[in-house]
């Protein structure tokens, strides 16, 4: 009778996490575990243009993020890169590119450390290493902070708080981290995007993945479709709540 119980428990603590997770509202004003925009947490843009911005997590990568940033540029689109501090310190050629083309940069955090167990001292501790990285090869701080893994608590809110940061979740996840297909990646962008979409990728990954691929065929798919590309910081800024 005990397992019974504590199988049930299990199923309902599961299903509770997972609405606890995201909740949407028919004005697609969204908000990620409890917090929305009057915390500065944003997963999208209250607009009627169409406009959209395209993330990039984990980077830089000294061959994928070239080779993205070739393509963003074959098409004349800027994107928002969400950087880890270890990483601009492993391969800060494309992280100096990236800045200089005139892409935006979010902090990530130092070593991708979640909010989750970790006390705020410690995120806060990354978050200012990171940030002296970046302003030491761009001369300026970012202002937004992705939480590794988009997992945003109290924590995450009060350490963005304390250093002005907005915190930047998504609408749409390609999935690119899943090991998805091309394909698979274009579907899950051109089927879930709409004005003022923040979309989800990665130009580093450990595992084998589609991410550059996917992007030749989603930039002239949405570029047909009227879709103009935009940083986040000017996706907010078109916000109508703000």
């Amino acid at each position: 009778m005990k397992r019974i119980f504590l199988r049930i428990f299990c199923v309902i603590y599961a299903v509770w996490l997972l609405t606890l997770t995201v909740f949407a509202a028919e004005n697609n004003e969204y908000t990620w575990s409890g917090f929305g925009k009057k915390d500065n947490v944003y997963s999208c843009a209250k607009t009627d243009e169409k406009v959209i911005a395209l993330t990039f997590d984990d980077g830089p990568h000294p061959t994928i993020t070239p080779k993205i940033l070739d393509i963003l540029k074959k098409y004349n689109v800027k994107a928002t890169f969400f950087v880890i501090g270890r990483n601009i310190e492993n391969y800060p050629d494309p992280f100096v590119r990236t800045a200089a083309e005139g892409h935006e940069i979010g902090n990530h955090t130092y070593s991708h450390l979640t909010s989750q167990h970790t006390e705020k001292q410690a995120l806060e501790e990354e978050l200012v290493r990171t940030d002296s990285i970046i302003r030491k090869l761009t001369g300026k701080s970012p202002s937004l902070f992705r939480p590794p893994t988009g997992y945003c608590n109290l924590t995450t809110v009060k350490s963005a708080a304390d250093f002005n940061y907005k915190i930047i979740i998504w609408t749409v996840d390609t999935e690119d981290w899943a090991h998805t297909s091309a394909k698979g990646i274009a579907e899950n962008v051109l089927g879930n995007v709409h004005n003022g979409s923040i979309v989800l990728m990665h130009d580093y990954l450990t595992k084998p993945h589609y991410t550059v691929e996917a992007l030749e065929i989603i930039l002239p798919k949405l570029i047909e479709m009227g879709y103009q590309f935009v940083t986040v910081s000017e996706l907010i800024a078109l916000d109508c709540d703000n």
